[in-house]
């Protein structure tokens, strides 16, 4: 039975109630998100939240209420971040919005906040070293990670709101405040030594983040409409806060990508990406679309420890889109089974050189190839490729996600160069030959279970006098799938470039 949980984050700079639906198999999708922009840093005098404060955030709690009890939401989690953790009358805050909305809010820590969002990196990124960096209103979390465990993690006692308010005084910030801004976000990390010279990935959560992936998006005309795992080269993120800070208030908030209500104080959150890249001497940032919200609802669903290996984060994925999609799954197992069957039978007979991370795109490609049946059944390849390069497949980067995309969905090669022709920054000529080869290697494994009984059990693959023969074992001799194999096999020898012929085994 489905159950939906709802996840609210209550942090410095905004409020955010996230609901999410949680299937039979234990799997996890957003159906609902909003969000109020509180400003809560900017409410704290002389330690305690005012009263203005306090009156938006109970008018914000009780509206999240309003939505938990339209969705039948019956699991609600609420947390407070480093404007109610500093405040001394923060709880008395979390006790007025219980008492007048029924929800409960739980006080993190700084390093509860940090290890959150480590959590939602590794349950939903390639990666097994990486920095996080996690910066919101008031408070700014930090976290190394190496073999996909946690090393080190510390909470910065300053955000993005602080910050602006600490350091500039005019709209259009002089050399002198940013100098004194950059001079300040050093000597901070310099308190962290373990992030210094690691030479890995920068992985930067929030707003901010997104923001900053979208300028870059628009700014080289990136093919594609995600931004979880996009990459950000760290002379990009100077240049584009370099341009920015240049610009009056209302110029920013007109630049495409930049949120209206963030607009005033993004420059304080890019200067500190800025900041750890060099400290850290990695040339790299990664925006992560999962934070906070994402790391509290996987500890809810799947525990405290991280999937140990990237396979496990892609798996559940899979599962997810296959549930959510009404894939019939005891057809597109065993579809991944006989295609995993010929790609290892191919291999034994040295006939491909493909490794462990082609096997896994195949695998996973064979039991998404119905993906977009649940739209149109004729047009269902076209859907197929839409919803897997475009809804978001945790585990994968983007040139991974569009390969998997195009390997599910094949049909021509024709199709197949109209697709890379569409995303010439992330594919290449070299990706025809690895999708060719697999999705005819898929559209032949799917043949054989045309009647989606599972009626042929087995394929063998043997060499004979120059020769490669299929033995099919199947129920019985005049099956559905034998009378089509013609057309599929012919183009399979083609692709591998193969002599091939079936034999039935019946």
């Amino acid at each position: 039975m489905k159950k939906s949980i709802g996840v609210i984050d209550l942090g410095s700079n905004t409020a955010r109630l996230v609901i999410y639906e949680q299937d039979d198999s234990g799997m996890v999708a957003e159906i609902d998100n909003i969000k109020y922009s509180l400003r809560l840093s900017n409410h704290l005098r002389a330690g305690r939240l005012d009263e203005e404060g306090v009156a938006k955030t109970l008018t914000a709690m009780r509206q999240f209420k309003k939505l938990l009890d339209a969705r039948k939401v019956t699991q609600a989690i609420g947390v407070a971040t480093a404007a109610v953790r500093q405040a001394e009358n923060g709880r008395e805050l979390t006790a007025a919005i219980e008492r007048e909305s029924g929800i409960s809010m739980r006080v993190l820590s700084g390093k509860e906040e940090a290890r959150y969002g480590y959590l939602a990196v590794l349950n939903s990124m390639p990666v097994d070293e990486g920095i996080t960096i996690d910066i919101g209103g008031g408070s700014t979390e930090v976290t190394y990670f190496r073999d996909r465990q946690l090393i080190e993690s510390h909470s910065f006692p300053f955000g993005i709101v602080t910050l602006t308010s600490q350091f500039f005084r005019e709209e259009v910030p002089s050399e002198e405040e940013f100098a004194q801004l950059r001079t300040f976000l050093a000597d901070s990390l310099a308190t962290c030594p373990w992030l210094a010279d690691r030479h890995c990935p920068v992985i930067a959560i929030g707003g901010t983040a997104r923001n900053l992936g979208k300028i870059h998006q628009r700014q080289v005309h990136y093919s594609m409409d995600s931004l979880h795992h996009y990459p950000i080269q760290a002379d990009a993120v100077t240049n584009i806060l370099n341009a920015l800070r240049r610009l009056p208030l209302e110029e920013r908030r007109q630049i495409p990508g930049v949120s209206k209500d963030r607009a005033d104080v993004i420059l304080a959150g890019m200067a500190a990406f800025e900041s750890l890249l060099h400290y850290a001497q990695s040339d790299c940032l990664l925006v992560s679309n999962k934070g906070l919200r994402d790391g509290v609802l996987y500890e809810t669903v799947w525990g405290e420890q991280p999937p140990a290996s990237t396979a496990i984060v892609r798996e559940r994925s899979a599962l997810q889109f296959m549930n959510r999609y009404q894939v019939d799954q005891p057809h597109s197992r065993h579809v991944r089974d006989l295609a995993l069957s010929l790609f290892d039978q191919l291999q034994q007979h040295s006939l491909h050189s493909f490794g462990g991370f082609e096997r896994q795109l195949l695998e996973n490609a064979a039991l998404l190839h119905d993906t977009g049946r649940t739209i149109n059944v004729y047009e269902a390849s076209e859907h197929t490729f839409y919803l897997l390069s475009n809804v978001l497949m945790a585990g994968y980067t983007h040139r991974e996600r569009l390969l998997l995309a195009m390997i599910a969905s094949y049909k021509t090669n024709k199709l197949a160069q109209s697709q890379i022709a569409r995303h010439p920054d992330l594919l290449g000529k070299q990706d025809k030959s690895l999708v060719e080869k697999l999705g005819h290697l898929l559209l032949f494994a799917r043949v054989l279970d045309r009647s989606m009984t599972q009626a042929i059990s087995a394929v063998r693959l043997a060499s004979t006098g120059g020769e490669f023969v299929l033995s099919c074992t199947g129920k019985q001799p005049d099956l559905l799938e034998y009378s089509l194999l013609d057309e599929p096999l012919s183009k399979l020898s083609k692709a591998w470039k193969i002599p091939l012929k079936v034999v039935v085994d019946a």
